[in-house]
């Protein structure tokens, strides 16, 4: 283990056991120490106080103890976490992570705001990930978002039955290089118009919003007429 994680507390107690199984340069480039220790540290201390959870509550759910070394749990929980952050600043209130119910399928996360109930699938394009050789960037994202967009579909009805939620958003994080830096607006939009209009015009019924969190921190939003009542 990098002998900086010492130095950061909460990232030390929820990434030690991870770091302590394998070698994980993709998520942990040497280059980037000790700076990427503290945007850890950040990210965690911000999602448990957003939650409202101790980081011993926060590790004993299965999505957030990274001990088993899997390098995609670990994207798809920071994923949520970083999801948790783009809400806060967005001032989204009453964030948290969905319970899960027996025997049924789950969204990540339940909020308001505007007077609506929102709940959120979060899905992390991860680094072990890649897309199909020879297609363009956006072209790769979209045919990755299809591959999980039904599934999260589910889930979103669920937890909105469960929850009464009015508004249902896919959030797709995306840990990609290449796409974080060489996509901008047009080409989510290209790809959110895609899954609108894809050969049977089913991937988006059912979800009001697509929202894609980039590598490098930018947003990009697409709401239908339903989603916009949060637009403010």
């Amino acid at each position: 283990m990098p002998p900086e994680l010492g130095s950061y507390p909460l990232a030390n107690y929820l990434l030690s056991g991870y770091l302590s199984k394998r070698s994980d340069e993709d998520n942990f480039p040497p280059s980037e120490f000790p700076e990427l220790f503290q945007r850890y540290e950040n990210i965690f201390s911000s999602g448990l106080e957003v939650l409202g959870l101790t980081k011993e509550a926060l590790k004993n759910k299965p999505e957030f103890n990274f001990d088993s070394g899997d390098a995609a749990n670990l994207e798809g929980g920071i994923a949520i976490l970083r999801a948790v952050e783009v809400l806060r600043l967005g001032k989204f209130l009453n964030i948290a992570l969905v319970k899960p119910t027996a025997n049924q399928p789950n969204a990540d996360l339940t909020c308001d705001k505007n007077g609506q109930k929102v709940c959120l699938e979060v899905k992390a394009i991860t680094k072990q990930s890649s897309g199909r050789q020879g297609r363009y960037f956006a072209d790769q994202l979209y045919e990755k978002v299809l591959d999980s967009i039904s599934k999260a579909r589910t889930q979103l009805k669920s937890t909105a039955a469960e929850a009464g939620c009015t508004v249902k958003i896919f959030v797709c994080v995306v840990n990609w290089f290449a796409q974080s830096i060489y996509l901008g607006q047009n080409d989510y939009q290209y790809i959110a118009n895609r899954l609108e209009r894809d050969e049977d015009q089913t991937s988006l019924n059912g979800i009001d919003g697509v929202w894609f969190v980039t590598k490098m921190g930018q947003q990009f939003l697409f709401l239908n007429d339903t989603g916009k009542s949060i637009d403010s």
